[in-house]
């Protein structure tokens, strides 16, 4: 079996720094070199195959598995990176929030997440990881970064976000910057991305920030934006509700909102089905709960 070396990308793997933030941890196998031992196909197949029914926590668990066998069989592979930086993300969005005291392993989750998808970014852009390495800002280099980068940036931010607010609000101060820099670069490659995923983001985003009170205008824009992108993805919706309608303490447009998703098709999406499910299952419990916001 031939063995191929990314010797080059490796050094450069182990000499990143925290990516512009001294909270990040390292990267995944940093003190080896990379090595394909063996063809993951089949390993990514089954993965496939299992995350189909996804909506089973035990299938889900299993695909993650997987993919994190054929990670270490070909650590080359920025897809299979970036599957499991998705699938990190749902276990913890999807089954992890439902039990009891989940915070220690949502936090693990995502860091496993955020990893994951800075590896595809590396695999995907190695001239942006080099600029990075040779101590160059994130919030810098990530300006110049392609569309090719787009989709490990996102899953990135997005789950170091997340970890972040499990961590506390020392962490979140010294993260967001760059997750806010990388949104922004990606909302300027591809708006639409995940569904609307930039303006999603900057629609929580900008209910916080300036601190204390946000911008409030800009976070209802950004929301009705993605809504526009794909209205069909009901975590939107969800997010508009949680986020801006209690901030801006209107109830009529939380339960709007909430409706909404609650009356849409499972289907509205058919290839995501388990996360449109799940985010009427938030809806529900937000709706159930109204007394604490309003």
């Amino acid at each position: 079996m031939r063995i191929v070396r990314f010797a080059g990308l490796v050094a450069l793997l182990g000499g990143l720094s925290a990516c512009g933030s001294s909270r990040n941890t390292e990267i995944f196998s940093q003190q080896r070199v990379l090595e394909k031992t063996g063809d993951a196909q089949p390993l990514v197949d089954q993965a496939a195959e299992a995350w189909k029914g996804r909506e089973d926590r035990a299938k889900a668990e299993a695909a993650v598995k997987l993919w994190e066998q054929a990670a270490q069989m070909d650590p080359t592979r920025a897809d299979i990176q970036l599957s499991l930086a998705y699938a990190y993300y749902f276990m913890c969005n999807v089954h992890l929030r439902w039990d009891d005291k989940p915070d220690d392993a949502m936090k693990t989750t995502y860091k496993k997440g955020y990893e994951a998808g800075r590896n595809a970014v590396w695999l995907a852009a190695p001239e942006f990881a080099e600029r990075i390495k040779k101590g160059e800002k994130w919030e810098s280099a990530v300006k110049d970064v392609d569309a090719k980068a787009v989709p490990g940036l996102y899953w990135y931010a997005t789950n170091i976000g997340k970890w972040a607010l499990l961590d506390g609000f020392t962490t979140i101060l010294a993260e967001k910057d760059h997750i806010a820099a990388t949104m922004g670069r990606i909302l300027e490659l591809d708006e639409g991305f995940f569904h609307g995923a930039p303006h999603r983001y900057f629609g929580v985003y900008r209910t916080k920030i300036p601190f204390p009170g946000g911008d409030l205008p800009a976070s209802k824009s950004h929301f009705e934006k993605a809504i526009g992108l794909d209205g069909n993805y009901l975590d939107t919706k969800v997010l508009f509700a949680e986020s801006y309608a209690v901030k801006e303490q209107d109830e009529d447009l939380f339960k709007k909102l909430l409706g909404e998703v609650v009356a849409a098709p499972d289907d509205a999406i058919p290839e995501l089905i388990p996360e449109n499910k799940n985010a009427k299952r938030v809806a529900q419990k937000l709706l159930s709960d109204i007394d604490e916001y309003f």
